[in-house]
């Protein structure tokens, strides 16, 4: 741990405000601490006593008369009468219908005769020697001519599927309607009661008050300076994840104004890193004695590395391809992706002829009913929001962002990459 000397570049006077202003160089420690001493002139309000005149009410008795606002019951007798009303009541009657009832007959067969015909083919010739008595040898030719032959003929049958026979079949049916009845009752004589006001003279005895004055003492209160010594120290703390780059930060302690009953603090890097910087903690507490005012601080930091903060977006959004069974549009996903983020997906259909239509509009966190990733698929669920069908050429533009998983607040003045846009085409 290494000590810091807080620099002092505000001196504190009467009516101003004490500012303790340090500078931290990180070269990859643990922690530093800020010392703080530092005379300072505290502004208190202090109590005094002045004469003053106070006012108090005396209760008193006075007979008074007023009036009041009573109820009594007032009753009317109603003589028996009949009341009657139009009620429909469901009368049906039984009706002949007839209706048409179809079948098919029985198949049968159809036969024809065919056509013989006669085929004849030519019979070659050969020569057959052979040696006689003499010992010669005589040669002859043989075969030869036509030879014909009768094929076809006969009875070619199939099978044809039988009539449709129909027929008018009688059947009965019912037809219903609403006939109107009058019904009547007889109301028996009743008394009608109603609560009736009336005004009544009330008096009395009542208690009333009258102010009266005398002498007191009023408390006021004047501001007083008195001096007392502010001290105490701001630990430092960072959480380098064996991560070493340096750079300066900028820490100041201020009280805003000359009360000094409580404290802020501020931070801000003086270069931009190349490491990510998160302010974890920012924590100042003070306790005052009579003659002196101490503060505790607690500041952590947490160096990052980029990649260990930024969203994994996919190299590319590829394969788009739609289910009409269940309305999924499905993307191929090549490299990879956060677990979590959100997705806005406009589908426009361009018709050849005619002009673009936005097919539907999707706005959603992922994962969620309407957007998730299984495997490398992102898959979008259009059911209930699609305005058009598709064409056979459509565009779809997708944006997907998603957060930083760190706690904290991240200093740097240049900040990860949060969303990415891309934009593909849908044939159907």
């Amino acid at each position: 741990m290494r000590l810091l000397t807080a620099l002092f570049l505000m001196l504190v006077s009467v009516s101003t405000h004490a500012q303790v202003e340090s500078q931290i160089n990180f070269r990859g420690q643990n922690s530093d601490v800020i010392k703080i001493e530092q005379n300072i002139n505290v502004v208190r309000p202090v109590p005094y006593q002045v004469p003053s005149t106070c006012t108090r009410d005396i209760p008193y008795q006075s007979y008074e008369c007023r009036d009041v606002t009573r109820h009594r019951e007032e009753c009317t007798w109603i003589p028996s009468s009949e009341e009657c009303h139009t009620e429909y009541e469901r009368v049906c009657r039984n009706v002949t219908r007839t209706r048409e009832e179809c079948h098919t007959g029985p198949s049968h067969q159809e036969c024809h005769e065919r056509p013989s015909r006669e085929v004849c083919t030519e019979r070659p010739t050969r020569e057959v020697c052979r040696t006689n008595s003499q010992g010669q040898e005589v040669c002859q030719t043989v075969g030869g001519g036509q030879s014909c032959q009768t094929v076809g003929g006969g009875e070619s049958c199939r099978t044809v599927g039988g009539d449709r026979i129909c027929r008018d079949v009688s059947y009965t049916d019912q037809d219903c309607d609403d006939v109107p009845r009058r019904r009547c009752e007889t109301v028996p004589g009743h008394n009608a009661c109603r609560n009736v006001p009336y005004s009544e003279r009330v008096c009395g005895n009542e208690t009333r008050y009258r102010q009266e004055e005398y002498a007191c003492m009023r408390t006021l209160y004047r501001d007083e300076t008195t001096a007392k010594k502010l001290s105490g120290e701001v630990q430092v703390h960072f959480l380098t994840n064996g991560l070493v780059e340096e750079f300066p930060l900028h820490l100041s302690v201020q009280a805003p104004d000359a009360k000094f009953e409580t404290f802020t603090s501020e931070v801000k890097l003086l270069k931009e890193p190349q490491v990510f910087v998160f302010l974890k903690k920012k924590e100042i507490t003070s306790q005052e004695s009579a003659t002196e005012i101490t503060i505790q601080g607690d500041v952590v930091f947490e160096i990052l590395d980029a990649n260990m903060v930024s969203p994994a977006f996919p190299v590319n959004l590829k394969d788009a391809k739609f289910n009409e069974a269940n309305s999924v549009l499905s993307l191929g996903i090549e490299g990879s992706i956060s677990a979590m983020g959100k997705v806005d997906a406009v589908v426009t259909a361009n018709p050849k002829i005619g002009r673009s239509k936005i097919v539907a509009e999707l706005k959603a966190s992922y994962p969620s009913a309407h957007a998730g990733v299984i495997g490398s698929i992102l898959n979008l669920n259009l059911a209930n929001i699609m305005q058009h069908d598709l064409a056979k050429k459509n565009d779809v533009a997708i944006k997907l962002t998603a957060p930083i998983n760190v706690d904290g607040v991240l200093m740097n003045a240049k900040k990860p990459v949060m969303e990415k846009a891309y934009k593909l085409e849908l044939r159907k």
